[in-house]
């Protein structure tokens, strides 16, 4: 049941969002600068409901609720553009904020049957290395907690791509000077460098031959006065997998001392 009335309350919050008070409400600074990062603290952001000390996003876990502000601080100005979802869901919060202010939607998801051929204006079947649409044919691509998967194996693929033939692929498909937003997970799931928080390599996937004006935000490392949010138990088997580069002690001072938390990727094509 609680599950349902997650999903329930979702659906309701995001079929209410509106691009344009998403606009207002995001367009103070709700950031520091600090080393190269954008650092968004809970008690800074606008989602921050200070008199009753909680986060202002009624469904999802600590971390789930970042990621719904992330994306309505970041794709609120939309206006007339094609945007790509790379990894949709139902509720998609990209697409009610890309219709809402009168630009297209269209996704694509290796996990729908390939029966749903990818058209413009709809989901599809799809994957990031393999975009099914030409050259230059989209203004934005967006990503809501894929990025983190990308070279994990897909049903039906005899190999797995790397990140650098995924965002080149992106690039591809961008028109001049279209721009990308991703997020993903800290301290939770996924590849290893995004398990521990490795933020200069996380920022190495952005080759500067390709993109340029890169942004990279960090959000709910400072949660305070809000809640510590822990890697769940359930997390830690995937992490024997996928972890190779860093060492126990690293693993054991993230599950004792850290918070699970939110990083946002954006820049543009040169």
């Amino acid at each position: 049941m609680h599950s349902l009335r997650n999903s329930i309350s979702k659906r309701l919050y995001a079929t209410r969002l509106k691009s344009k008070a998403c606009a207002r409400l995001w367009s103070g600074q709700y950031y520091e600068e600090r080393n190269g990062f954008r650092i968004v603290s809970c008690k800074t952001c606008p989602k921050f409901d200070a008199r009753r000390v909680r986060c202002g996003i009624p469904f999802g876990s600590p971390v789930r609720k970042c990621v719904s502000a992330a994306q309505e601080a970041n794709l609120h100005s939309l206006s007339g553009m094609q945007l790509l979802e790379i990894g949709f869901g139902k509720h998609s919060i990209p697409r009610r904020l890309v219709t809402d202010a009168g630009g297209t939607w269209t996704g694509i998801e290796p996990f729908v049957s390939t029966s749903q051929k990818a058209r413009l204006g709809a989901g599809g079947h799809g994957q990031v290395a393999d975009i099914p649409f030409p050259d230059g044919t989209f203004d934005v691509v967006a990503g809501v907690q894929t990025l983190e998967h990308w070279e994990e194996p897909l049903p039906g693929n005899d190999r797995t791509p790397g990140y650098a033939e995924c965002f080149a692929e992106i690039h591809r498909v961008l028109k001049p000077g279209g721009s990308i937003y991703f997020d993903a997970p800290i301290h939770l799931h996924g590849h290893e460098m995004f398990v521990a928080g490795d933020y200069e390599r996380i920022r190495a996937l952005l080759d500067p031959a390709l993109w340029q004006d890169v942004i990279i935000e960090r959000w709910r490392e400072e949660y305070a006065p809000l809640e510590r949010f822990p890697t769940p138990d359930v997390e830690l088997p995937g992490w024997e997998q996928s972890v190779k580069s860093y060492s126990k002690q690293q693993l054991e001072d993230i599950r004792e001392n850290r918070s699970v938390a939110l990083v946002t990727l954006k820049a543009v094509k040169k």
